[in-house]
């Protein structure tokens, strides 16, 4: 595809680049051209870092996509090349096949070009509603409120575990609401430093500080659409004040002005912790919570809703299939039973990996214990008192039966013969039961 092609495909994109997983471009086309450390035509066949020179590997949306394995979308970047301060939005996606991750394609558009307006429009949400995995009563009962409220103007907070599928509920709601052709932009309020995150949020005059130039913020770029706030609860304290202000007046004041411009945004923000035990420790300002949570949306963790592993594991079973070229058909009952009894503190994307995992250490037929990460297989055995048995209508008892043959061992120091006369059953029977439960 020609060059012209491309940025049809990509929106009108400033920069599209595409590299090989250790960092060598295959694809190059910069329509501004102003950041190249190279001659365009001396690009392909390179190193990124020869491009530019003043990143590192971190700096890089592109790698950090290759690393997780999945898409990063419209994540904002800000950066210093020879006393100019350059601002874009990147969009960067892994190519994976069977073999693993190839290379990655990053896509940016530069905030401070003449036709932002035209370009960050195009950079809307990505997922809805029907996107959203589960079998839980509860939490669907929860997102068909959620879908129908999203249509409103209301602001939206968040509140969920690391792990829960925040982002994916954002997106959700801004692809069912009244501005769902306008903006989506996304800021992860911990991934940057305190120091640039007013700069970054309301935007810059020239001469306000040495090096500075006229810029819009992301405010100002998202005008009519939507901002996604992810870990609010890392805003610092006195920035809390100016975010507050713009909710209230709709209006921003960038940095070394005193000129109120009018903004129409809709606020999503999303958390991790408790905001109001921050509240109450004076760390968020309880003004700014209540102005951002005037609909609450709480993200069950995924220990508490154990019904969708199963459905889970099924999706990204399917999903790595294709992706690693495997045969996989399903899961054993010993594997669904250890799935089914650890805590998940990594949630949904702690799932995921382990079925990414569990894949690329099997051929075909189901998922055994043996294809497990030991670090699961340990804390499930450290942590619980459950057994893998078989599901059924003796589970319970079987389990209860399990724990107190484990408490007796601990009692009789692992001792076979005191522990078969403490529960006054034979040693026959005890072995038989050891095996029964894996507890030998």
């Amino acid at each position: 595809m020609n060059s012209t092609g491309f940025k049809e495909l990509f929106y009108d994109s400033d920069l599209i680049l595409i590299i090989d997983k250790n960092g060598k471009v295959l694809y190059y086309d910069d329509y501004d051209d102003n950041l190249n450390m190279l001659k365009k035509e001396n690009v392909i066949g390179r190193y990124i870092y020869e491009l530019y020179p003043f990143f590192t590997r971190e700096d890089f949306t592109v790698f950090r996509a290759m690393d997780k394995k999945e898409p990063i979308l419209n994540e904002y970047q800000s950066f210093n090349v020879d006393g100019n301060k350059k601002n874009c939005l990147n969009n960067a996606f892994p190519l994976i096949n069977e073999t693993g991750v190839l290379g990655g394609i990053i896509i940016s558009v530069e905030l401070s070009s003449k036709s932002i307006k035209k370009k960050i429009k195009k950079a809307s949400s990505r997922y809805n509603f029907e996107d959203i995995i589960t079998e839980n009563q509860e939490f669907k009962k929860s997102l068909e409120i959620l879908k129908k409220v999203s249509k409103s103007e209301s602001n939206v907070l968040i509140v969920g575990e690391t792990g829960t599928g925040k982002e994916l509920i954002a997106h959700s709601i801004h692809s069912n609401s009244m501005r769902r052709n306008k903006p989506f932009v996304i800021q992860n309020c911990a991934a940057i430093p305190s120091s640039i995150m007013e700069s970054i949020l309301f935007g810059t005059a020239k001469g306000s500080f040495t090096g500075s130039i006229d810029r819009e913020g992301l405010f100002e770029s998202a005008n009519g659409g939507t901002i996604f706030l992810d870990e609010i609860n890392s805003i610092p304290f006195d920035l809390q004040s100016k975010l507050l202000r713009t909710l209230e007046n709709k209006s921003i004041m960038r940095i070394g002005e005193n000129i109120e411009r009018d903004t129409d945004i809709r606020i999503i923000a999303s958390t991790n912790e408790d905001l109001e035990k921050k509240v109450d420790k004076g760390e968020f300002r309880s003004d700014l919570y209540y102005r951002l949570n005037v609909i609450s949306f709480n993200v069950p963790p995924l220990k508490d809703r154990k019904e969708d592993i199963k459905v889970l594991v099924d999706y990204y079973i399917k999903q790595y299939n294709s992706i690693l070229n495997k045969n996989i058909t399903g899961i054993s009952k010993d594997v669904l039973q250890i799935l089914n009894n650890y805590e998940w503190k990594g949630n949904v994307r702690e799932l995921k990996n382990v079925i990414e995992y569990s894949l690329n250490f099997s051929e075909e037929g189901v998922l055994n214990t043996d294809n497990l990460p030991q670090y699961l297989l340990k804390s499930v055995d450290s942590n619980t008192n459950e057994c893998i048995v078989d599901s059924s209508l003796t589970t319970l008892v079987d389990n209860y039966e399990c724990k107190l043959i484990k408490d007796a061992l601990k009692i009789c120091r692992y001792n076979i013969l005191k522990t078969s006369e403490y529960l006054s059953i034979p040693r026959q029977t005890l072995y038989y039961k050891l095996k029964k439960y894996n507890l030998e």
